[in-house]
């Protein structure tokens, strides 16, 4: 560490390898899964490199590197929760502002024929997605929501999602000047 300190870039090659095998385990361990690890990972060497001279010798540099790791990873972690509770905010708001729009204009979506279309779009799609079309928008449920209801990954709901708004989108492009 002395070395680093001394911007001695062989000393932190040195180091990396000696225990960046352990860091990606302590990072894995916090993140479960492997996509962010790497990040995490640079971020702990970035930051021993630019804070070399706070390493106090007495306290051993695997534990300090441990740490570091770990707070890292967990500052990685809320960050990613973070984000998630802010796009759930945003979905629940753009429904609320759909919703308030269509009550606005006194329109009834089950008095005219573009609801009975988009119905029966809805089920010509696959049963998965036709599941998650109807939790979303006719339920309410957030994509979390319903990954725990019905025991699914997250991902996986997001990805029947969007595949299904594709499929919509599709085929109301070629009559949207009829609908607007």
């Amino acid at each position: 560490m002395e070395a680093v300190v001394r911007r001695d870039s062989t000393a932190m090659a040195e180091i990396y390898e000696r225990y960046q095998s352990t860091l990606r385990a302590v990072i894995i361990g916090v993140l479960h899964e492997e996509g962010e690890t790497d990040d995490v990972l640079h971020d702990v060497f970035i930051q021993l490199w630019n804070q070399a001279d706070r390493f106090i010798a007495a306290k051993g540099l695997h534990g300090f590197l441990v740490t570091l790791a770990r707070r890292r990873a967990l500052d990685r972690l809320r960050r990613r929760l973070a984000y998630r509770r802010a796009t759930d905010r945003f979905e629940t708001q753009m429904k609320a502002e759909f919703n308030d729009k269509v009550r606005g204009h006194g329109v009834k979506p089950m008095d005219f024929d573009l609801s009975d279309l988009l119905s029966k779009m809805i089920h010509s799609l696959p049963e998965p997605q036709q599941e998650v079309v109807h939790l979303t928008f006719f339920e309410g449920m957030s994509q979390r929501q319903i990954a725990a209801e019905k025991c699914i990954a997250l991902g996986t709901v997001k990805t029947r999602l969007q595949l299904a708004q594709k499929k919509l989108w599709n085929h109301l492009v070629p009559i949207q000047n009829k609908i607007w």
